[in-house]
């Protein structure tokens, strides 16, 4: 290592003393010598802008990839970095500027602390015998003995006996001061003096440097709030500190680095100006994004930090519900209102969402808690210590929620939250951490067990349970008044998995639909909604005034349930549509998401196949020309199609209408037996 950086200070030297030959002052050679790397370095930073520009033009292409692999991250990675190979994108250029950075440092500190070697060229003999000179009168510091030569030598204390005048002259004209400050001394809180003014600059400049940067650099541009000014703190402390670190003058160096940074990064901007290559409407509505999740995550922190510890304080715990959002607990709520109703057992409701009704509930038995899933979570379920366990999440112990390593008797309990099949939509083992399955349907329950048959997996406990969502909604869709449509109605609801409905035909059907005797509302996926905003405001212009409405806002399903037909891909909406109104579906034929490549071994024909021509149409995507066709002969057939829908509901779902009876039975009786 010694003779690496000998080498590289050798180099170095090289520049500084052509710098100090100009300048025929320490302090602005040194500055002359920033410029010149900054010089040196402007091709790389014009490189590294490209390199920049590439990833924001990226960005919805990632956030496509995020959707399509949310469920297998292994093959997400795989995509990602085929992406990047293929816009020729290099995602570790952004740490080399850092690396030479670190070199000029280092390099820098050896010029500085032996400038008798590198800048005055004075022979090693002659060092040699200054050097005993110094050891056998003063006690000095190995590492500073040649800057304590030159203050000695300037100030008569060592003798010049044996060195030659030419040796002589060099010590005694270097100017190792610049400005009143010696630049061989290193700043120190304790003497307080005058050189405490490189820090402090260092620090200022620093600050200079990131307010800039948060403007002009196209990263830092797209950064949220909380990462740009996350940055600016940690520059501007690690700056200041950084100065108390080494000799004035290296820290000269770095307050000249951050200055020259500025007009090297507008230079940038002008020769390569992002606005000619990105969509910055779009930026902005990320941005946008990013700050509401940065205030979200700035408001709900102490809450959630409180709610941990208040959790972990907890003992004797019984049950534990987890929810990833608020739009889980449909998913719960008839089970929670049965166990509450019929037993004085506490349910524990931790959830990801702080704007979970979940939190205002007031009823005793409930305790509930917000923990999100960037900090506390993991933990959380690492040290989880109760009888029962029940979540909607699939793939338990294979990501990062895990199975608790405090207890190992804590029984898991899977609830669906979709009707979909589950050999289709699930990967393989996704379920086999569970000990307890509450299955939906008939076709799940026989999925399940070929799967363990197939896979030599262990044998879980299922409980023909029921589907809570499909219950309620039946019960609310029942109990509410419903007018007749006129015109009639039709929602369009896809999926947001890739190649949707929206992807493959939406401008399409929507067109041919504007001018119809129908109103039409468009709802997509709320993570598509997320995604990509920009997609659903321009199609939002393009059909206003129309009998066409893009509703981005699906908090109400009533939209939904008033429908007379629904319009969908692969989504499970279709399902609860269907069996709460009786109303027949049009599936459009959109590529099918196989999670499963095995499925066909599992159930040669999924309910997501069987059911599409009981409980309305198949369309092919070639054959959208002819929708309105389709949608006309189901709603004049709709009374053969609501007994089709109630013949498949009986056939294929469990405990219709009692589901909320079986889950809230069966963990009350557990959690009994447990007690005793």
């Amino acid at each position: 290592m010694s003779i690496v950086l000998s080498f590289i200070s050798s180099l170095l030297s090289v520049v500084l003393k052509g710098c100090f030959r100009i300048t025929h002052n320490y302090g602005l050679s040194i500055i002359l010598f920033t410029l010149f790397t900054k010089f040196i370095l402007f091709p790389l930073s014009v490189f590294i802008q490209k390199n920049s520009i590439k990833m924001i033009q990226m960005q919805p292409q990632i956030d496509a990839l995020k959707i399509k692999y949310i469920d297998d991250k292994d093959k997400y990675v795989d995509e990602q970095i085929k992406l990047y190979k293929d816009n020729h994108y290099h995602s570790s250029i952004g740490i080399i500027p850092l690396i030479i950075q670190l070199v000029f440092v280092l390099g820098l500190l050896e010029l500085v602390y032996n400038p008798l070697t590198y800048l005055l060229d004075i022979c090693t003999a002659d060092i040699n015998v200054l050097m005993e000179s110094v050891k056998n009168i003063f006690n000095t510091e190995a590492r500073t003995i040649q800057i304590d030569i030159i203050h000695q030598f300037q100030h008569g204390n060592i003798a010049a006996a044996g060195l030659n005048e030419e040796t002589v002259s060099k010590i005694l004209s270097f100017p190792v001061d610049f400005l009143g400050l010696n630049l061989s001394t290193r700043p120190s809180l304790k003497t307080m003096d005058i050189h405490c003014i490189i820090p402090v600059l260092s620090g200022l400049s620093a600050f200079i440097m990131c307010f800039v940067q948060n403007r002009v650099n196209i990263l830092q541009i797209t950064s949220g709030k909380l990462s740009k000014y996350g940055m600016t703190v940690f520059m501007v402390a690690f700056s200041a500190y950084f100065a108390f670190l080494v000799p004035a003058g290296v820290g000269l160096y770095w307050i000249f680095g951050n200055l020259f940074a500025v007009p090297s990064m507008i230079l940038v901007n002008k020769l390569i100006p992002p606005e000619k290559y990105i969509d910055f409407d779009y930026l902005k509505k990320i941005q946008e994004q990013k700050n509401i999740k940065e205030e979200k995550y700035r408001k709900y922190h102490k809450t959630e930090k409180a709610d941990y510890k208040r959790f972990s304080g907890q003992k004797d715990l019984q049950l534990v519900i987890y929810s990833e959002s608020k739009g889980y607990y449909k998913y719960y709520s008839g089970m929670i209102d049965y166990i509450c109703n019929n037993s004085d057992i506490e349910i524990h409701y931790i959830t990801s969402d702080p704007e979970d009704s979940i939190l205002c509930d007031e009823r005793s038995q409930i305790k509930s808690y917000y923990i999100s899933q960037d900090k506390y979570l993991i933990p959380l379920f690492m040290k989880l210590d109760c009888d029962i366990c029940v979540m909607t999440m699939p793939d338990l112990e294979k990501y990062h929620i895990k199975r608790s390593r405090v207890r190992k008797d804590i029984e898991y309990i899977y609830v669906f939250h979709g009707m979909a099949s589950t050999a289709l939509t699930l990967r393989k083992g996704s379920l086999d951490w569970y000990d307890t399955i509450f299955c939906h349907t008939v076709d799940s329950e026989n999925e399940i067990r070929k799967m363990e048959e197939l896979y030599g997996t262990k044998k879980k406990t299922i409980v023909e349970a029921g589907y809570l969502l499909i219950d309620d909604m039946i019960a609310g869709y029942s109990s509410s008044e419903h007018k007749e449509n006129n015109p009639k109605k039709i929602v369009i609801a896809p999926s947001w998995q890739p190649d949707n409905l929206i992807d493959v035909c939406g401008e399409q059907i929507l067109d041919l639909l504007v001018g119809e005797d129908y109103d039409v509302i468009m709802r997509p996926h709320p993570q598509m909604v997320k995604h990509s905003p920009e997609k659903f405001e321009e199609l939002h212009k393009k059909y206003d005034g129309t009998n066409v409405e893009i509703q981005t806002d699906s908090s109400s399903a009533s939209p939904v349930m008033e429908a007379d037909v629904l319009i969908t891909d692969w989504s499970g909406i279709s399902y609860e549509f269907a069996f709460a109104t009786g109303k027949p579906v049009l599936f459009i034929d959109t590529p099918m998401k196989i999670m499963n490549p095995d499925y066909e071994k599992i159930s040669p024909i999924p309910i997501d196949i069987s059911l599409r021509n009981v409980i309305g149409k198949s369309l092919r995507v070639e054959d959208v020309s002819e929708i309105c066709v389709h949608i006309k002969e189901l709603i004049d057939n709709k009374d053969k199609y609501s007994e089709n829908i109630e013949n498949a509901l009986n056939t294929h779902v469990f405990n219709v209408g009692k589901s909320n009876i079986v889950y809230g039975r069966y963990i009350i009786k557990k959690l009994t037996q447990n007690k005793k």
